[in-house]
């Protein structure tokens, strides 16, 4: 193992190449100027760089855990790879303030908004003991440095929502996120919802209240303008993102999900779900 390995952050990077499954070998540049690198020519990019080494260095310090390594290591890994491709494409950072220590009063410097970002980012992944959530992480912090519209108190705000809601519950505003797609989960499932009195399983139970939390957040609302006072005015179809709820969908993307990772809501939501109880109880 070289010196350079021996570093905190040269543990956690092997760590998180490890979890992700990525060769010692393919993570050497990592040490030294790295593939953001590539973009020298760039005050921000050169900033960015610089401090996203930092930061990692310092969190690598003070977590030493081997789960927590992995996490940590994981989003940086990512992170940096969705980075590096987004600017090779030519695609700009955002404005270089972000990116620059602030000034108090006093003239004592704070970190950047970037560096604070970036660990509250790390930090979120080392307790997400849903380990899918460290993608969906790393994603967050890539979108955000390429995002002016977004400013740094509300992207604190939108991770640390991310940090309290479950990984399903993530899911589920992707889904719904998607709801133009065709053929898409939203497009499967009932046209009704559910002041009916029917009974429910307990997958439907959960799901329309992990549905309920996220109505009362303000993430989700009805599209057909229906108030969603309770979980029984939750109507599937018709479910639609607002405000922040699509800003923490974009900031999640891009995301390719299997039928494992989606399926929960078309087996809730099915629309032959009356006619299954109306046979069963005859």
């Amino acid at each position: 193992m070289s010196d350079g390995n021996k570093t905190p952050l040269g543990r956690m990077i092997e760590s998180g190449a490890g979890a992700l499954g990525i060769t010692a070998g393919a993570t050497a540049g990592l040490f030294v100027g790295g593939p953001v690198g590539a973009v020298a020519g760039a005050a921000a990019g050169a900033l960015l760089q610089d401090s996203m080494k930092a930061v990692a260095g310092d969190v690598a310090a003070r977590f030493t855990a081997e789960t927590e390594q992995e996490r940590m290591g994981s989003v940086y890994l990512l992170a940096r790879e969705k980075i590096t491709e987004r600017l090779n494409g030519g695609q700009p950072l955002r404005s270089e303030s972000f990116f620059r220590p602030r000034e108090r009063k006093n003239g004592k410097k704070l970190r950047s908004e970037a560096d604070e970002l970036l660990e509250g980012t790390f930090l979120a992944a080392r307790k997400a003991y849903e380990e899918r959530k460290v993608a969906l992480l790393a994603n967050f912090y890539t979108n955000i440095v390429f995002r002016d519209d977004i400013d740094s108190g509300h992207a604190n705000y939108i991770l640390s929502l991310m940090e309290s809601l479950t990984y399903r519950q993530l899911i589920t505003i992707f889904i719904i996120g998607n709801r133009q797609q065709t053929g898409g989960p939203l497009s499967l499932v009932r046209d009704k919802d559910f002041r009916g009195g029917e009974t429910l399983d307990s997958l439907q139970v959960g799901v329309l209240y992990e549905l309920f939390q996220l109505a009362k957040l303000d993430l989700v609302v009805d599209a057909g303008s229906g108030y969603i006072l309770g979980v029984a005015d939750i109507k599937p179809s018709s479910l639609q993102l607002q405000g922040t709820g699509a800003q923490l969908y974009n900031l999640m993307t891009p995301m390719s999900l299997d039928f494992d990772e989606y399926g929960y809501f078309l087996n809730a939501f099915k629309p032959d779900f009356l006619t299954q109880q109306t046979g069963a109880a005859q």
